[in-house]
């Protein structure tokens, strides 16, 4: 990939978005940012819902995050029976990529129905004219922090569906291009290896032998760090950098999909501009080893405001709101909470933290 990712991590559901809850209701269930009813956050255009509501002066969120210097979107959640066209199709207007996310519900609860959730995401995945995955699409990631136990995706189970994928892709959809593949795991130490290492290590032997589809090189590795700069590029142990280490080891390219600092930390800023900063000229200096990075993330997470967790957006959000869209049940594909009408998304106005500026600095280095 010859162009250096730069990405940002985008979530930001508005209040009263849980992701306990969120599958109680039709406007946030499978916590999926990127599909049409939630175009009133991402889009330039006016939205109106079948309803009748509207909203006609949407927040825009990806020109935005065009403005600020990126051009990849890193996405957590996704529900292959929503429609998503819209979402993807402006990415391609604004030249921005997608890391497009398979969530951790395949990987664990619907693990067991994969010979048929594949076919569909990779359908969901695809052009209008159901050719080839969509042009927006940069990679695909599998799940989020996928070696933490309360995941519940299995080393064992993120193996087999990265086998069923690539089975699939190879029968069903042999014509396709081949996006890279990458496993987003948290940055968390084994015993004895440094973060990540442990899971690689029983991981990629798996893999590397499935020759479907160019498997082994379309692998990508996918840690999210919170270290700094120093520790990454510099010096982790042994005089050399976290990237240089495992690079080394493993002999496979690194796309950070997660990595930032929060504002409660007195150095957050500090932290923050030597990552990216760091990165970028690192990249510069290793195209092969560092192929891109992402900030964590656009906006804060909004249910658990005044926490360390919810302090790591470049914005927050206000109690200000541009509009409200009241939905019906034929804004909706599918209907699993029950009766959709009457459902509201109230688009709240964002604020800008200082670390807004810091990103939007490194990246115009890029």
């Amino acid at each position: 990939m010859s162009t250096f990712l730069k990405g940002i991590a985008y979530q930001p559901f508005p209040s009263p978005y849980n992701p306990t809850h969120a599958n109680d209701t039709c406007i946030f269930f499978g916590s999926d940012i990127a599909y049409d009813p939630i175009a009133p956050l991402w889009d330039n255009k006016p939205y109106v819902s079948t309803t009748g509501s509207s909203c006609t002066n949407p927040r825009d969120d990806l020109t935005t995050i065009k403005n600020m210097g990126c051009n990849l979107v890193r996405l957590y959640d996704w529900e292959p029976r929503n429609k998503h066209l819209r979402f993807l199709d402006r990415c391609v207007e604004l030249g921005i990529k997608v890391l497009i996310p398979i969530s951790n519900y395949f990987l664990s609860y619907g693990f067991g129905q994969r010979s048929d959730h594949i076919p569909n995401l990779i359908k969901s995945f695809s052009n209008a004219e159901s050719s080839d995955y969509h042009a927006a699409i940069a990679g695909i990631i599998f799940g989020n922090e996928v070696d933490l136990p309360g995941n519940n995706a299995p080393l064992q189970n993120c193996i087999d569906f990265t086998k069923d994928w690539v089975n699939i892709e190879n029968s069903q959809f042999s014509g396709y291009s081949m996006p890279i593949l990458g496993h987003p795991l948290s940055f968390a130490a084994g015993p004895s290896t440094l973060p990540c290492w442990q899971f690689w290590d029983s991981f990629l032997p798996e893999l590397d032998n499935v020759q479907i589809r160019n498997l082994p090189a379309r692998l990508f590795l996918a840690p999210q760090p919170y270290n700094d700069g120093d520790y990454l590029y510099v010096n982790c142990r042994s005089g050399k950098g976290y990237i240089d280490l495992t690079w080394d080891k493993y002999k496979k390219p690194i796309l950070i999909p997660e990595m930032g600092y929060g504002r409660d930390k007195p150095n957050y800023q500090s932290v923050i501009k030597s990552q990216f900063e760091g990165g970028i000229q690192y990249a510069k200096r290793n195209p092969e080893k560092l192929l891109g990075e992402c900030y964590f993330q656009f906006a804060d997470k909004v249910w658990m405001e005044g926490t360390s967790e919810g302090s790591f957006g470049v914005f927050s959000h206000s109690t200000n709101i541009r509009c409200t869209v009241t939905y019906g049940n034929g804004d909706f594909t599918h209907k699993d909470s029950g009766n959709c009408d009457g459902n509201t998304l109230q688009v709240d106005e964002l604020t800008q933290n200082p670390a807004c500026n810091i990103l939007t600095s490194a990246y115009s280095t890029a």
